[in-house]
Formats: structure tokens, sequence, C-alpha cells
């Protein structure tokens, strides 16, 4: 039988943020999920998400896909930038952007949510990848996602129901926005060790898309591998043949 990777986006991620990961993992049947401002929506449209399927997310999808992996038995979550609270300062960060969003309208939102999703290297380079996402973006979507964030609250206690779920959070070292606490606060709240940590060097919050040959080859491997994560250590990083490759910028553009 063959084996479901469910994808499930956070609503900034670029359209083809999971494109090259999906193709990766070919020998599995590919669900795309669509993007949704709200935890309240994303659970409702992504409630006929299959049983048993590993799930990839990102951003404040996967607090979603934690509900959704107790309720539906998933094999495996690979949770990219992950955050499972707004804290003080994470509130701080999105009152931010809601304020330029307010005065500056979507340029004002992007000029102001740069430096806080992109690492150095996009900054530095990819200036018209970055436009191009933005021109996907849009006022009322990016006022529900700020709306239902400032709502979220503290969602740790749920990582507790993933009983029988290995967790691999992925966290570029330059996100500003969800810096590196956070994902240690998510992998803390995994039961009986089954997390796992790992850092994507030179990328921000957008990782997976800003360094996708080293996000790719993590989340292959440990979907691939996910079982040795019940079973004991993750012994395959210590694999030369699994290594991720050194550190390009080759991000892939928007669709």
């Amino acid at each position: 039988m063959v084996e479901t990777v469910a994808y499930l986006p956070g609503y900034l991620s670029p359209p083809s943020g999971f494109a090259e990961l999906a193709e990766k993992m070919a020998d599995y049947r590919a669900l795309h999920l669509p993007p949704q401002p709200t935890l309240t929506s994303q659970l409702e449209a992504w409630a006929n998400l299959p049983e048993g399927a590993h799930l990839v997310a990102s951003f404040e999808a996967g607090m979603a896909a934690v509900h959704l992996a107790a309720e539906k038995k998933a094999k495996s979550l690979v949770w990219y930038s992950p955050f499972a609270r707004v804290d003080a300062a994470l509130e701080a960060r999105l009152e931010a952007l809601a304020w330029a969003l307010r005065q500056g309208g979507v340029a004002g939102f992007v000029r102001v949510a740069a430096p806080l999703l992109f690492g150095s290297l996009m900054l530095e380079r990819g200036g018209e990848l970055i436009e191009a996402w933005a021109a996907g973006l849009d006022a009322a979507g990016l006022e529900s996602w700020l709306e239902g964030l400032l709502q979220a609250g503290d969602e740790r206690k749920w990582l507790r129901t993933l009983k029988d779920v290995p967790v691999l959070s992925v966290v570029g070292s330059e996100d500003a926005c969800t810096p590196m606490r956070y994902a240690h606060d998510v992998t803390e709240w995994i039961p009986d060790l089954r997390g796992i940590l790992v850092t994507l060097e030179g990328a921000g919050h957008f990782g997976f898309w800003e360094n996708p040959r080293e996000a790719v080859s993590l989340g292959r491997g440990f979907i691939e591998r996910y079982r040795e994560f019940l079973e004991g250590p993750a012994e395959w990083q210590d694999d030369e043949e699994e290594a991720p490759p050194p550190l390009r910028f080759e991000p892939e553009a928007p669709q």
C-alpha cells in the first residue's frame, strides 16, 4: 500500500514551497492541502485528511497538524519553522505587522515582514523572489491571518497527544520571526523524547524555500526512516549517505 504525505502550508507559504520535497517523495501519494488563514479554518478545511499519513507542515499550520496528527493517527510530522504558542515577544511582532498592514497595505506589510521572515542570503540576493512572493498576498487574507494568530494563545498542551508520532522540527538559524527557542519549546513538549530539532544555516522563517536542498534532505530522511524514532536514537543522522548537502542559495521561484 502506498503511503501518503500530506502537505499543510502556512498561510504565508510560497505556493511552490513544498514542490521539491513532493518531487523527491515520488513513491508516496502526495496530498496538497489548500492554505487557510486561521487555525479554525484549517481544521475545518482539512478535516478529511486520511488516517496514517505523514504530515509536513509549515509555520502556524503545524498547530493544526498537531491536532490532526493525534486524531488521524499520523505516522510522523515534519514541522518547518515551528511554534506552538504566541508569547509576548511574538505578539509584539504580529502587532507590528498588523500596524504596517493598516498603515501601508500589503506593501507596508511586506516592508516590515521581510527582515522578520527571510534570512540574509535571500534579503541580499533574492529581491525578485521576495517580490514574486509578495505579489500573491492580499490585505483581507493577511488581516484574517494576523487576527487568528493573535488569538491563538498557547497550544503546547496538544503536543502531549503525540504519543506515537515522532516529530522533526526544522528551524532557520536566522529566523527572526519565530527564533530557535520556539522550536526548542515544541521539541521539549513531545512525549518520550520523540522530537528532534535541526537547524538550517543561513535561512530565515522560510527555510524550506530559502535552502530547499537541505530542507528536503532532512524531511525526506525523517519520513523514510521515521520508525527509528519510535524504536530508538536517530542513528540516520550519522549516516554519510543521508547527510544534507552544503548550503546553496537555490530557492525556487513561486509559480
